[in-house]
C-alpha cells in the first residue's frame, strides 16, 4: 500500500452520523485527548500543539496504557514483537558463536547493542502502531480514524511490517505465483496465528522455538489428518529425521536477500532483472527469487529431514556501519536458514502431476529431469562459487552428503 498523504495520517474523519471522537470510539473517549498526548485544552492550534505534545503515547504503555491494560503491558515488554528475540540470537552467535543466544545479547560490544537499539529496534511497533495506526517504520497514518482496533488490520499492520517474506508471499505478488491457498479462501493471519503476541518470549531463543506457546500455528494443526490420505504423504509426511517440510512440496519460490548492511542501506528502489522486479540497495543488497532444498540440521526444532532454505540478509560485516567490523563467528549458523513461505499451493511446480506425471519426475536427482531438479537442492559446489566467505557457515545445511547414493551429485 503507498504511503498516505500527510493530511490523511492524522485526519480524524467523522461520518455523517457522529459528532466528535465519543462517537467513533466511546471507550478510549473517556480518558480524554490531554490525558494520553499532553498539550492544552482547549486552546489555540500553537498552544495544543506546543513541546509537550505526545505524538504517540504508547511509546510509553507503562504509563499510558496502565492501569487498564497492565497484564498486557507487563508481558508485553518481554514479547517477541517488541523485543525480536531472534534477531538476538542469530547477532550473539555470529559474534560469540554457537551455544549462545538471546541471554547474551547484552554481553556484546556496544557498537552492536546501541546499534541494534538505534536501528533494528525502531522497526518493533508500539501498541498504537498496532492498534490505532500503521507502524512509522512504514509511513505511519490512521487506519480508521483514531480508532482502537482490537485485532490489528491484515493489510496495514501485518502485511504492512511483514511485506516481503510474507505479504509478497500470501498474495502472490511475485511474478510467476499464484496466492496462497489460505489466502484465496479467505484466511486472515490470525486464523493460523492464534498464540498470544503480546505474551512474555524471553524464554524463546527465536520465533521457531515457541511450538510450546499455545495457538503456535503448525501445518498439522489442520491437515494432521492428510498424513496418509496418498502415497506421496504416506512416503514423505516430515517426522523426527525422515520425511520433507510440508514447506518443500507445497511452496512456490520466495524472496531471497544477499549482502543486507545495517543504517538503512537496504532501503532503496526496486530494479528490473529479466523478467523479475528486485529490490536493491546500498552495500550490493538485492531481493531476487529462488527456491533452495536444503538439509534440516537441528532436527530437534523442526521435522523432516529435507527443509526449505532461504538466504537470510546478512554478510560477515552486516554491521560494519555501526563501527563494528566483522562478525567474530560468521560461521556459527548457516546463512541459508530453515524457511515457511507463506504461498502454500496443492499444486505446485514440484507436485505437478498433469499428463500422468509423478512428483518425483519434479524433484528427484534420477531420469530425465534430474539436472533441472538440481536446481532445487543448496548444494556446497554452489555455496563455493556464489558465496565464498560463507563456505563454512553453510556445511550443515547443503545437501551433498545426505542424497540416495544412486542420485545425481552437482
Amino acid at each position: 500500500m503507498a504511503p498516505l498523504e500527510p493530511w490523511q495520517k492524522v485526519f480524524i474523519e467523522l461520518n455523517s452520523n457522529q459528532k466528535s471522537f465519543a462517537d467513533i470510539d466511546p471507550v478510549h473517549a473517556l480518558v480524554g485527548c490531554v490525558n494520553c498526548h499532553g498539550g492544552t485544552e482547549p486552546a489555540n492550534f500553537e498552544q495544543a500543539h506546543d513541546s509537550t505534545l505526545i505524538h504517540d503515547p504508547s511509546a510509553n504503555p507503562e504509563q499510558n496504557c496502565n492501569p487498564c491494560h497492565a497484564a498486557k503491558v507487563e508481558s508485553n515488554k518481554n514479547s517477541m514483537h517488541t523485543m525480536a528475540w531472534g534477531e538476538r540470537t542469530t547477532i550473539a552467535q555470529r559474534e560469540l558463536g554457537v551455544g549462545v543466544d538471546h541471554n547474551d545479547f547484552d554481553g556484546l560490544a556496544l557498537a552492536l547493542t546501541d546499534g541494534f537499539d538505534n536501528d533494528c529496534a525502531h522497526c518493533h511497533t508500539t501498541c498504537g502502531q498496532c492498534h490505532v495506526s500503521r507502524p512509522h517504520a512504514v509511513d505511519g497514518g490512521f487506519i480508521n480514524s483514531h480508532k482502537f482496533n482490537a485485532t490489528p488490520d491484515q493489510t496495514n499492520n501485518c502485511m504492512a511490517c511483514h511485506g516481503t517474506r510474507i505479504s509478497v508471499d500470501f498474495k502472490g505478488s511475485l511474478a510467476g505465483n499464484k496466492p496462497d491457498v489460505h489466502y484465496l479462501q479467505g484466511k486472515k493471519c490470525w486464523d493460523c496465528h492464534k498464540e498470544d503476541m503480546h505474551a512474555d518470549a524471553s524464554s524463546y531463543a527465536t520465533r521457531y522455538h515457541m511450538v510450546d506457546m499455545a495457538g503456535y500455528p503448525t501445518c498439522e494443526g489442520c491437515h494432521g489428518t492428510e498424513a496418509t490420505s496418498n502415497s506421496y504423504h504416506s512416503v514423505h509426511w516430515p517426522g523426527s529425521g525422515e520425511g520433507l517440510s510440508c514447506f518443500v512440496c507445497h511452496s512456490q519460490p520466495y524472496y531471497n536477500c544477499n549482502s543486507c548492511h545495517a543504517n538503512g542501506e537496504w532501503q532503496e528502489d526496486y530494479a528490473q532483472v529479466g523478467d523479475t522486479d528486485v529490490h536493491t540497495g546500498g552495500g550490493n543488497y538485492i531481493e531476487y527469487p529462488d527456491f533452495r532444498i536444503g538439509f534440516n540440521y537441528d532436527q530437534d526444532l523442526h521435522d523432516g529431514k529435507w527443509i526449505l532454505v532461504r538466504k537470510i540478509p546478512v554478510s560477515v560485516d552486516s554491521y560494519e556501519p555501526w563501527g563494528h567490523a566483522i562478525l567474530a563467528n560468521y560461521d556459527a549458523r548457516p546463512t541459508w536458514e530453515y524457511t515457511s513461505p507463506h504461498n502454500i499451493r496443492r499444486f505446485t511446480a514440484q507436485t505437478d502431476t498433469t499428463g500422468g506425471a509423478t512428483c518425483l519426475e519434479n524433484c528427484h536427482l534420477t531420469g530425465a529431469k534430474a539436472e533441472l531438479n538440481g536446481n532445487r537442492f543448496l548444494w556446497q559446489s554452489f555455496i563455493d562459487s556464489a558465496y565464498t566467505d560463507e563456505i563454512g557457515a553453510n556445511l550443515p545445511v547443503v545437501v551433498d552428503d545426505h542424497l540416495p547414493a544412486n542420485w545425481i551429485r552437482f
